[in-house]
């Protein structure tokens, strides 16, 4: 669910600022970029994990 965008930075979403003028104000907005982001892919883990959603308990005895 990780992204890089154009400069190599990885993150879950990226934004931009824009300068918005309504009634002669300036105001700064966050808008969310969609293009130009490639996915992270499968990475490996150091450690293997269990997925959250595994349906069985495991414990030690």
């Amino acid at each position: 669910s990780m992204y890089y965008d154009e400069d190599g930075d990885l993150a879950h979403e990226f934004y931009e600022e824009t300068i918005v003028t309504k009634n002669g104000r300036k105001r700064a907005k966050l808008r969310r970029i969609h293009k130009n982001l490639i996915p992270q892919g499968i990475v490996k883990l150091e450690h293997p994990r269990i997925h959250v959603d595994f349906p069985v308990i495991i414990c030690e005895v």
